[in-house]
């Protein structure tokens, strides 16, 4: 003869499909939070964003040789909110690409920073898009700054807007 007692209960069904459900919605979630990176890189990731418009200039100056070229200037306000300091290792405006050969004033963007910085490059004039030209002063030019930021690599797509064209 088996007894049993009476406090001796299972779990019903519906509460262990419930608590199965909960279980694989959190680990759904986790995963997903993961996946699309929404944690950062373990809280220290570094997050650079632009703050205003962009402000590109070009000026007629003669470079070492006595040659006459176009220097591109392009300044603009950035915040890095994040700890790991950042530098800019490309940057497009308009159709022209330059991932070296340029000068960032400052050269590194320090963790904490909210500031002016400028990017200065030389072009041969024959190489000026029409984005660049007296025509386009007060119009819109397509930016494209790529950062490094410890082992990441962020992408800053922005509009400025062409201030001035000596040339």
């Amino acid at each position: 003869m088996r007894r049993y007692l009476k406090s001796k209960r299972a779990i019903s069904g519906a509460v262990t499909a419930l608590i199965l459900v909960i279980v694989s919605v959190a680990l759904a979630l986790a995963v997903a939070v993961f996946a699309f990176g929404l944690f950062g890189t373990f809280g220290s990731s570094g997050q650079v964003q632009a703050i205003g418009t962009p402000v590109v200039n070009v000026y007629s100056v003669n470079n070492k040789a006595g040659v006459g070229v176009a220097e591109v200037s392009v300044s603009l306000n950035l915040k890095n909110s994040g700890t790991n300091a950042a530098s800019i290792t490309s940057i497009t405006v308009g159709d022209l690409t330059n991932s070296s050969g340029f000068k960032v004033i400052p050269a590194t963007i320090p963790g904490g920073y909210d500031g002016q910085v400028t990017v200065l490059f030389n072009v041969t004039p024959s190489q000026l898009p029409g984005t660049l030209n007296t025509t386009n002063i007060g119009g819109s030019v397509p930016i494209t700054i790529v950062l490094s930021e410890g082992s990441l690599s962020p992408t800053l797509t922005l509009q400025g807007v062409l201030n001035s064209t000596k040339f």
